[in-house]
């Protein structure tokens, strides 16, 4: 048989099997499987596998360079069989077994890579819940807790980084929210019986009523209904941002916020609160006190990077695109996320996001993210 013949068999085997899937909605996974079975065992008229190609070993030694163990953080990790037509490997420093979406955002998913990559495209370009459901086929309910799972892997990547050199350090003040949390589910489409749920906002003591979703608190100032986020952010953009209370800043929100995360070399700039002041005294940390809105929008020391972040955060916070208080955290990194990657491609910060891998952590399930509740720094003295 010549190669123009050999192709146009091809070709008439691709085809049938084309029409053979026209009907079945996971085609596309499905022609993946077959892809990766016939490059890693090869077929043979009587379905026996054959050796495997010189190609598949060459595709096997790149996978195990390129992977790394979920649990311990090793690259020194080889391949150890397939399952299911994905292979499988072996970490060669802890004895970890591990497949290729172990540790990573789409780890005990069943959706496509497809859909994933609308995805997370759909959250790089700001898209709405309902955008990004009808992008990848899933349902609202589903496209909250993807939209969780990925802040969780984020946050992740970022826990514990130590920020250095010059640190600009502000609080800002948002409208404690509750957004889905009574009735969410119906919202999403879920059915639930609602007759003994407790409102949050009743059950840790914020008010009795609920306050439509995007609008502004109607207490002047600094009111217990005011949640306090503590946000500081090194010249790298590297950024901590954490709610520390409600009302007004203390210099022990701001302890329980920077503990063990501000290098001792740095230098910190803040306003002129106590709270910020007393904090600095305390830990022995150089520190600039700014005394007027002038000066902390000038010279070397200045907030203009904190600020920036907090009018990203409170136009969000302040739209029906509202956050829940108990995701703010949550929201406030994914955003500081996007700030330090704010150079890179889309492609290229779909890639990161995508191949993630935190060494001992793991996205949060859906049952997890369902299950969360509002900080305990949050809560008042007198709720459950």
């Amino acid at each position: 048989m010549t190669d123009k013949e050999k192709e146009q068999k091809a070709l008439e085997i691709y085809q049938q099997l084309i029409n053979d899937l026209e009907d079945v909605s996971e085609k596309a996974e499905i022609i993946n499987i077959v892809n990766t079975l016939i490059e890693e065992n090869g077929l043979s008229p009587s379905g026996e596998p054959k050796a495997p190609l010189k190609t598949s070993r060459k595709k096997s030694e790149s996978e195990s360079v390129s992977m790394i163990c979920p649990k311990c953080g090793s690259s020194h990790v080889g391949k150890n069989g397939s399952a299911y037509g994905k292979s499988r490997f072996r970490c060669k420093d802890c004895g970890a077994f591990f497949g290729t979406t172990s540790g990573k955002l789409t780890e005990g998913s069943s959706s496509s890579g497809e859909a994933w990559d609308a995805f997370v495209e759909g959250m790089l370009c700001d898209d709405s819940l309902p955008v990004l459901s009808e992008k990848c086929g899933i349902s609202l309910s589903t496209a909250h807790s993807w939209r969780m799972k990925l802040f969780s892997q984020v946050a992740n990547s970022v826990e514990g980084r130590i920020l250095k050199g010059v640190i600009q350090e502000d609080e800002f003040y948002l409208p404690s929210s509750f957004k889905g949390n009574w009735k969410g589910a119906a919202n999403l489409g879920i059915e639930k019986d609602y007759t003994d749920v407790v409102p949050d906002y009743r059950k840790y003591g914020f008010r009795d009523h609920p306050h439509e979703r995007g609008s502004q608190d109607r207490r002047r100032g600094l009111s217990k209904d005011k949640v306090c986020i503590a946000t500081a952010i090194d010249d790298e953009r590297s950024v901590i941002g954490k709610p520390v209370g409600r009302g007004n800043v203390s210099s022990d929100g701001l302890v329980y916020a920077f503990t063990s995360r501000l290098d001792q070399q740095a230098i910190l700039v803040t306003d002129k609160s106590k709270g910020g002041v007393k904090y600095a005294q305390s830990t022995g940390i150089a520190h600039f006190a700014l005394d007027s809105k002038t000066e902390s929008r000038k010279g070397q020391y200045n907030l203009q990077l904190v600020n920036s972040l907090h009018s990203i955060i409170a136009e969000i916070s302040h739209s029906r695109a509202c956050f829940a208080t108990k995701n703010a955290e949550l929201y406030i990194t994914w955003e500081a996320w996007k700030l330090l990657n704010r150079t890179r491609s889309l492609a290229e910060k779909k890639d990161i996001l995508k191949t993630l891998v935190v060494p001992g952590k793991r996205a949060a399930t859906m049952k997890e993210i369902r299950s969360w509740e509002l900080p305990e720094v949050l809560r008042s003295v007198s709720a459950n």
